[in-house]
């Protein structure tokens, strides 16, 4: 659920960014 929460209160383009480095960081 937090993660929906930070999805609403953080811009799309932040959201983006923010799962793109998750990516980078688990690759």
């Amino acid at each position: 659920m937090e993660s929906g929460v930070l999805t609403v209160t953080v811009p799309k383009e932040e959201v983006k960014k923010a799962e793109v480095q998750t990516i980078k960081i688990s690759g």
